[in-house]
């Protein structure tokens, strides 16, 4: 079963206990369709997070993954790197 939110983010089912979510605005044949790897684990569920620059984050529920994935979506949340803090250089002996 395939399971769908309002904003167009899908679970596909890998098996039992394992899903990818994809964004079906973008082309099936864009890897950029993939957002994660969802999968069922004793805690409740594991998320794999692909070209967000997250680690792997735990979830209750597979609503907390889509509730996390939306705010990732939303257009004033951005995932740009910010500047590094500056290295004190140290003067030449």
């Amino acid at each position: 079963m395939i399971t769908v939110d309002q904003q167009n983010l899908v679970f596909e089912p890998l098996d039992e206990s394992a899903w990818r979510l994809c964004d079906t605005n973008i082309d099936e044949h864009d890897a950029a369709r993939l957002i994660a790897y969802v999968e069922r684990v004793d805690s409740g569920y594991e998320a794999i997070w692909l070209g967000l620059g997250m680690r792997p984050s735990w979830y209750a529920s597979r609503d907390d993954v889509l509730r996390t994935a939306r705010d990732l979506r939303r257009p004033d949340v951005t995932m740009t790197p910010s500047k590094p803090d500056p290295i004190p250089r140290v003067a030449p002996v």
